[in-house]
């Protein structure tokens, strides 16, 4: 197996946000990790969709195969992961109407979740940057459901986590489209990375609250939701969607059609969501979320999506002079600087105007 992407693949890479690489993991490590997910999921009695727990299974799968040096050949340095997070996607039985595309709703991790929304329009005080108690403190002391913060930085004006590579390994098959997949926003990398530039620019907020991407949004014929994706970019995509009869509109994907062993990397700023299973079993997954190494940074654990903070959302120490919310930012405003073996690609598609 070769321990770097060719040029097809790194151009497809720069193209898309996204690429697949088949059968980079040994069956023996996805066996093991599918044994230590169902193990604990035995031990415990959880059948949350997600599984954060204490194994060597999970990170072995990124530390024993191939993929690790693929990832730092790309990329360059970063932390071996310690954790990684085991996502089960189960069946469901199906709904009367299934919804487009399988329920797929896009979002760009790192912004702060609750389960615990107004209800409706009318209980909103602010679709930009609501402050009802559903919101707590609403500062940096704010940890959502996710564990992320309502905002990164002590100043509250960055509102998202970031990290530089968004890496699945699929642990069975997932070849047909409807068995829990994994789907990305094919291309959208390239307008998410111009609409944070456009934040910055604009001063104030990065991230949601900032210019262009209210904190929630209404959905439907009279609900609330989360603003998932910055308005403007949802537009870019429309000519491919589909509306529902409720009003809802439904961007189309590219499904992720993996089977045991193969592994998908993505961008940070490329626009994911799992998808419904309707199969007869459970889509198993695991997920890492790297970031290239910094001058100043703390070490990376391997599964965050808010690295500049601890999981549990506490502050980390710094180096003297380091700025983790100003590194944040300019990587987010130009993420391709975090991948050391792409540079050559990305020259020469800017030298083409492509870029």
């Amino acid at each position: 197996m070769p321990t770097e992407l060719s040029l097809a693949q790194k151009q497809q890479f720069l193209k898309d946000g996204f690429i697949v690489l088949r059968q980079v993991v040994d069956k023996e490590l996805t066996w093991r990790a599918r044994r230590a997910i169902n193990v604990h999921t035995q031990k415990t009695g959880t059948l949350r969709p997600y599984h954060d727990f204490e194994s060597t299974e999970l990170p072995d799968l990124m530390n024993r195969s191939d993929l690790g040096a693929i990832i730092r050949s790309a990329m360059g340095p970063y932390d071996a992961p310690q954790t990684a997070f085991a996502a089960v996607q189960y069946p469901i039985a199906a709904p009367a109407r299934i919804p487009p595309n399988f329920g797929w709703a896009p979002h760009v991790d790192g912004w702060w979740y609750s389960p615990d929304l107004p209800r409706t329009p009318g209980e909103v005080d602010s679709w930009q940057a609501p402050r009802t108690e559903h919101f707590g403190r609403a500062d940096a002391s704010e940890i959502g459901a996710n564990m992320t913060p309502f905002f990164q930085d002590p100043d509250c004006t960055l509102s998202i986590g970031s990290f530089t590579a968004f890496v699945g390994v699929a642990l069975n098959d997932q070849t047909e489209f409807g068995r829990g997949n994994l789907a990305l926003l094919q291309g959208a990398h390239e307008k998410v990375e111009s609409f944070f530039q456009m934040q910055r620019d604009a001063g104030g907020i990065v991230g949601p609250e900032g210019p262009g991407w209210p904190r929630l949004q209404p959905v439907g014929n009279n609900g609330v939701q989360f603003t998932s994706l910055p308005p403007s970019i949802a537009e870019d995509f429309l000519d491919t969607a589909e509306t529902t009869e409720d009003g809802r509109v439904w961007l189309k994907p590219s499904p992720v059609l993996l089977d045991e062993g193969d592994a998908v990397i993505a961008l940070h700023a490329c626009p994911h969501n799992v998808t419904m299973n309707l199969g007869a079993d459970p889509r198993l997954n695991v997920y890492f979320r790297l970031r290239r190494k910094r001058p100043g940074q703390q070490p990376t654990l391997g599964d965050s999506d808010h690295p500049d903070r601890e999981w549990n959302g506490g502050f980390l120490d710094f180096d003297e002079g380091y700025n983790p919310w100003k590194a944040s930012i300019d990587t987010m405003c130009d993420h391709w600087s975090d991948w050391d073996g792409m540079q050559e690609v990305v020259a020469e598609a800017r030298t083409a105007g492509r870029l």
